[in-house]
């Protein structure tokens, strides 16, 4: 059990698809001694209350981010989008299933996620027949993929969420709310019936993407995130998926400067409580 008796949250990376430093790149940014410019590939780690922990989703920096953090077991997954930045170290969860005892782990995605990643991860999901095909040498992870309904209270292992979809790219990412912290990365935008929605819940804490200054063509930049902070008014907000675009002191400063402390950058390993 938490020992605040809160949930916690650990930004286990705020970086952008690359991450930062970006291979091969020179910049001031990328070459910063500021640790909290050094940047993982997205994703936090959830403790509730009662003591489960929540990964979202499967960066191929896991095995980093877990060892950075401590992290030995998780309760389940869940996967926001199947993008390459935020899925592609899922076999990484394969020490949790080892046990003892062997264990199964749950992946939890919308509908169109289920089914990509599926189909790109053949050999975890499409089960063959053990007669003919035992696992043999390292094995493969134990895990199971579960659709859940966008719009709709969903309760996983006693823990209550609400889950929605909004346009990245050419695809959706599913974001969530969890006891009052709302999860929203990789976003173009948010349509105006989900921002309705987000405006009348009452928000503790919202995590959201914001990659640049500039326009981007499938992330929110700092003044769109800037805007739908306003929209939404949130308690605090704490920004992620920060590219190299931008160090993290300018970026705290912009913060400052526009919200006081009620807005601020995350870091790697930074965690907050809610």
């Amino acid at each position: 059990m938490n020992s605040n008796n809160l949930n916690s949250v650990i930004a286990l990376g705020t970086g952008t698809s690359t991450g930062i430093p970006m291979i091969g790149c020179k910049c001031k940014v990328c070459t910063s001694l500021d640790h909290r410019d050094q940047r993982l590939r997205t994703s936090i780690l959830i403790e509730t209350a009662r003591g489960l922990k929540i990964l979202v989703d499967t960066t191929p920096d896991l095995r980093t981010q877990f060892l950075n953090n401590k992290i030995s077991d998780v309760d389940f997954v869940i996967m926001t989008h199947d993008h390459a930045d935020h899925l592609h170290g899922i076999d990484d969860l394969r020490p949790l299933t080892f046990g003892p005892p062997i264990r199964e782990i749950d992946l939890y995605c919308n509908k169109k996620t289920y089914e990509s990643i599926e189909h790109r991860f053949e050999y975890i999901f499409m089960k063959k027949d053990p007669k003919k095909h035992p696992i043999i040498g390292g094995g493969i992870p134990r895990l199971k993929l579960n659709i859940v309904e966008p719009l709709k209270d969903v309760t996983i292992q006693g823990e209550s969420f609400f889950f929605f979809n909004y346009p990245h790219g050419h695809g959706e990412t599913m974001g969530f709310i969890h006891q009052g912290m709302a999860y929203i990365v990789d976003c173009m935008e948010i349509p105006d019936e989900l921002l309705a929605i987000l405006k009348k819940k009452k928000i503790h804490l919202l995590i959201l993407d914001c990659l640049q200054r500039g326009a981007h063509s499938t992330h929110l930049s700092v003044d769109r995130s800037f805007h739908y902070i306003n929209e939404i008014n949130p308690e605090r907000t704490g920004l992620i998926h920060v590219g190299h675009d931008l160090f993290h002191r300018e970026l705290l400063k912009l913060t400052s400067d526009q919200f006081g402390k009620k807005v601020f950058p995350l870091y790697d390993q930074l965690k907050l409580f809610y």
